[in-house]
């Protein structure tokens, strides 16, 4: 089985990884994709693909670029139309059209089979894919992320600095700089605890068996959660895993070669 790579196009930032065997061998940052940046990944290696995910639609068309001019082996998109449709008759809101980032997730959570189970992915954007007990993925959650939420408080407000990334120290903050962290961090948090347990109570009227939290600040959150949910998981490459996984998913093969002509 060759390695192949895996690409996640976020708002912020891409994050690039060599999957193999079930597992994610290496992990990097770009700061934007280029010609040059993709040729380094890839220069050296017999590589069988490249599969990704996007939200955003200039660097879609780029990356397919680039990877007609460097790349080898066959490039898929694993999006809502590939993902909807392998779990067509596991979806209970049909009108829906989950960015790249969401189908990813909602198809590694329904692949793994410990159901209930919700993924959160804080990145730019706070976001949740909840599937219920029989696997069927009802939808979730999109918010403003935590720096966001800060970069936003902090642009508007005149005599407010540059906090940077804290962590979650206080509940009540005795200087502004704390009452910040408190305000943003403190409420970003413990809104998504109580939106958990409340999804397991209304929604779900189970527990959840998996509680997976990826993402650039999923450590935050993770930290608060994993007393209070002890099915609690965290992994920062969760996306970049279901990517991998889905390029070598029998199924998936069929509809990235139906869906997107893709030839293996």
């Amino acid at each position: 089985m060759p390695e192949i790579l895996v690409i996640d196009i976020g708002n912020t930032r891409i994050a690039c990884g060599l999957f193999a065997r079930g597992k994610i061998l290496s992990q990097t940052h770009l700061p934007k994709l280029t010609l040059k940046g993709v040729a380094d990944l890839v220069r050296g290696r017999d590589l069988g693909g490249c599969v990704f995910a996007s939200v955003v639609p200039a660097e879609t068309a780029k990356l397919e670029k680039i990877w007609a001019k460097a790349g080898k082996g066959p490039i898929c998109r694993l999006n809502w139309e590939v993902v909807g449709a392998a779990l067509r008759n596991k979806i209970k809101v049909l009108k829906m059209t989950p960015g790249d980032d969401r189908a990813a997730n909602a198809y590694l959570l329904n692949k793994r089979g410990l159901f209930p189970a919700v993924s959160v992915d804080a990145g730019t954007a706070l976001t949740a894919e909840v599937l219920d007990s029989g696997g069927v993925f009802l939808g979730g959650l999109i918010a403003p992320g935590e720096a966001l939420q800060r970069e936003s408080l902090q642009g508007r407000t005149a005599q407010l600095k540059d906090l940077g990334k804290s962590g979650l120290r206080k509940l009540v903050g005795n200087t502004s700089e704390a009452a910040i962290t408190a305000g943003v961090e403190g409420l970003a948090v413990l809104g998504l605890l109580g939106w958990l347990a409340e999804t397991e109570k209304e929604v779900l009227r189970k527990k959840f068996r998996a509680v997976v939290f990826t993402g650039g600040g999923a450590e935050l959150y993770y930290k608060a959660a994993k007393k209070r949910f002890p099915s609690a998981s965290l992994e920062p490459n969760f996306t970049l895993k279901a990517l991998g996984f889905s390029f070598y998913d029998e199924k998936m093969r069929k509809l990235f070669a139906k869906l997107q002509n893709v030839r293996f």
